[in-house]
């Protein structure tokens, strides 16, 4: 598998090696960092309306729409597993926002202690993706921003 160039990141392998194992015989098209994070994602656009995201981690997968994220729903009408709310929340917010995609296969791993500062740095990641696919610039205190705005007006305290 060669990795896309995207900055001269080194992302570590267990990355690489849960993309191939669930999307077998797809090549990511970008793979990035969250700024400041431990958290990354690979990644390759979709013409299908529908996210897919398979957290490493945790062995899970959500799947939504931009409908039923909005609904705090996966695509089958099923509560979002609270991991993939950070997510699904800046998926919603940048399409809204104009940087539109039809859909998204993912997979993120990363090095934080699951929590809270885990699931910020997921949204952190997302963001930084969004960003990266539309080639559009960006800095750390946009994303944290915009992150920000997702904890307070999409998950809620």
């Amino acid at each position: 598998m060669s990795i896309p160039s995207n900055n001269g990141i080194n992302p570590p392998l267990r990355l690489l090696a849960a993309f191939q194992r669930h999307y077998v015989g797809k090549m990511p098209e970008f793979i990035v960092q969250a700024v400041g994070r431990e958290m990354w994602v690979a990644a390759i656009t979709d013409e299908t309306p529908r996210f897919s995201i398979y957290a490493a981690d945790f062995d899970r997968q959500a799947q939504f729409t931009r409908r039923s994220a909005r609904a705090k729903q996966t695509h089958i009408r099923r509560p979002l597993p609270a991991w993939a709310r950070y997510p699904a929340g800046v998926i919603t917010r940048l399409c809204d926002d104009g940087l539109y995609l039809n859909g998204v296969q993912a997979v993120v791993v990363g090095a934080e202690a699951h929590g809270p500062r885990y699931d910020f740095s997921m949204g952190l990641a997302f963001a930084t993706l969004w960003y990266e696919i539309h080639g559009a610039a960006y800095d750390e205190e946009q994303l944290i921003g915009l992150v920000e705005a997702v904890r307070r007006d999409y998950i809620g305290d």
